[in-house]
């Protein structure tokens, strides 16, 4: 009786179920601890006890929306970019515009979002495909800072810094 490759090449622990001890280590890291909950509790509860701060907890709830979407795309792929924020505003573009001028459901709003998005970056990946390091980011920063400026002086389509 012969034994599979997989057994043979796996450690005695492993053969048995037993984990590392790197993957217990890293384990230990991903558990939620009892303060990560309780910030995650109080995050609802932060817009009914402080009504008049709600210009300021979305704010806040923005720019933590972008850091997680940066840390699932430095993390899962290990592309450093800093333009993915473009297509939050191109994908909240779209959806207000489709919302004001077409149906205010938002079902349909968020999938022209997702499809303008798209669209948007095959466009802008296809201009920044060969690139690598920093002319990389430098171009995904050129990128968000034109489409910024844009929307800006759009008056006619957005509403320009005031608008939509």
């Amino acid at each position: 009786m012969s034994a599979t490759p997989d057994a043979v090449a796996a450690p005695p622990a492993q053969r048995n179920g037993a984990r590392s001890p790197a993957a217990r280590s890293l384990a230990g890291y991903a558990r939620w601890r009892w303060w990560e909950l309780a910030l995650f509790a109080a995050l609802p509860l932060s817009w009914l006890l402080l009504p008049a701060q709600a210009l300021l907890l979305n704010e806040i709830a923005i720019v933590a929306l972008f850091a997680i979407s940066l840390d699932l795309v430095l993390g899962y792929a290990g592309i450093v970019t800093l333009g993915h924020s473009a297509f939050f505003g191109i994908g909240a573009y779209a959806a207000g515009i489709f919302s004001i001028h077409v149906i205010g459901e938002p079902i349909s709003g968020h999938l022209v979002a997702i499809v303008i998005s798209a669209v948007f970056g095959l466009v802008t990946g296809a201009m920044i495909l060969h690139t690598t390091g920093v002319t990389f980011l430098m171009l995904t920063l050129a990128i968000v800072s034109v489409v910024y400026e844009w929307a800006n002086k759009a008056k006619w389509l957005t509403g320009g810094d005031d608008g939509l």
